[in-house]
């Protein structure tokens, strides 16, 4: 590999990391202070699991969720374990627009490409503990 694909690849994943903790610790902020609108979705059970999730602890604590791994992210040394926690974020919500509000605002499709393209880079990390010996 010559020295230009290294120096294209070593920026790759901190600005990945960088976008993807800005993108979750914005909407986690937004979840105690309420400065970005939500617009209801159009599917009645997604409206009651919305309602429930808001009424609940369940929203304060996915808040806290992607504020602490969106701040893991920044941190080289603990980027994993902040990419594995935004994993199970980021899979519920494509879950849940997947089954009840595909189109919405396609705003979920941001977190879910910066979170599979970090994912290349953390693989490389998570490989040893899943080899076989």
């Amino acid at each position: 590999m010559t020295n230009v694909e290294t120096s294209k690849k070593s920026w790759i994943e901190p600005v990945t990391a960088f976008l993807l903790a800005l993108v979750m610790i914005v909407f986690g902020l937004n979840k105690f202070m309420g400065f970005m609108a939500v617009d209801p979705p159009g599917d009645p059970v997604a409206q009651q699991f919305m309602g429930a999730m808001f009424s609940s602890y369940l929203y304060v604590m996915v808040g806290i969720a992607e504020i602490i791994g969106g701040i893991l992210l920044l941190i080289p040394q603990f980027r994993l374990v902040g990419w594995l926690l935004q994993g199970v974020i980021i899979f519920n919500i494509i879950a849940f627009h997947l089954a009840h509000d595909f189109i919405g605002n396609g705003i979920w499709l941001i977190p879910t490409t910066l979170f599979l393209l970090l994912g290349f880079s953390q693989f490389k990390k998570l490989s040893p503990l899943i080899e076989k010996n």
